[in-house]
This record gives structure tokens, sequence and C-alpha cells, in this order.
């Protein structure tokens, strides 16, 4: 599988990264794109970075997740995506859609089991993803809280691929 990189930096401050198979940097920088024509402009008074992540709010996210009670939760299943899979989805959408960085774990647990997935810890289920670097935790116990990084946004979208078949 070929691997490529983009990154864009708009005038606005604005900045978009990617890695990955070529399909998924495509739609990740469409929907940037297409967030910033959403966008009011914006006065920058200092250089603080502007959080990088596209924000698809219909379309592409609405296929995936739906919003019952303010968790997200799956909207299609499948036998072939696990629990660490559907936490970086679940993950994923939160930053697209609610432009959440980091999401705490109880609302990832409560996400994952509005989904239909009954994970015991989550910290040990998401300790592989974070071993190899798609996500981050930082906090302890009760203040834990997750952040997805780009080569987990990547697996994300993988797994995402393997639910598009089953999609009606």
């Amino acid at each position: 599988m070929n691997h490529y990189k983009l990154r864009l930096k708009d005038p606005s401050g604005a900045e978009f990264e990617a890695e990955g198979p070529i399909e998924f940097i495509l739609n990740e920088k469409a929907c940037f794109l297409e967030d910033l024509k959403h966008r009011p402009p914006v006065l920058k008074t200092q250089d603080a970075p502007d959080q990088y992540g596209p924000a698809c709010e219909t379309g592409f996210w609405d296929k995936i997740i739906v919003f019952k009670n303010d968790l997200a939760e799956l909207r299609v299943k499948s036998p072939e995506i696990d629990a660490a899979e559907a936490a970086l989805i679940l993950m994923s959408a939160s930053r697209a859609i609610n432009r959440k960085e980091d999401l705490s774990a109880i609302t990832l647990s409560k996400t994952l089991k509005t989904s239909g997935y009954e994970p015991e810890r989550l910290d040990r289920l998401l300790a592989k993803e974070i071993k190899e670097g798609r996500a981050t935790a930082s906090g302890t116990k009760r203040n834990r809280t997750y952040h997805i990084t780009p080569k987990g946004m990547e697996k994300a979208y993988l797994a995402i691929k393997k639910l598009e078949p089953t999609n009606p």
C-alpha cells in the first residue's frame, strides 16, 4: 500500500496534515476545504496554533454516526470492527463534528456501550493504540482523557471503509 503525506496551511491560520492512503488524504482534504468555506473570517491576535482537523458535519459522518442523548453512536455495526477500532472512529467523529480534541474516558466508554461494545477497561482496550501512536492518554482514573492522532485517524478511516459495503 502506498503511503502519502500532505500538509496545507490556509492564510487564516488553519492547518491541515494527513498521512496515509491516498483515498484517506483526499477525503480529509475535501472535508477540510469544505469546512474552510463555512468558517467566519478570523482576526488573529495571537500566534496560537489553530486546531487542525477537518469537520464534515454532514454527509460523510451522517452515514456513520448518529447522536442520541448527546452521545455519539455508530449507525452501522459490523463484526469486522473491534472495540478499539470503534473507539478510534468515535474519537475521530468527536474531533470532526464537535471539534473536541480530547474525549473523556467516561464519555468514550458510554459511546462505546451505546454502539454495542462492552469493554471492561478502556485503558486496557486502548493500550495497543497508545503504544503504536494512534492515540494518547492524559490524566488518571476518572480524569483520564484520550486524544486521537493523525495515525489513529488513518486507522479509523480504514475501519470505516470496512463498514461501507454494508451501508444501505
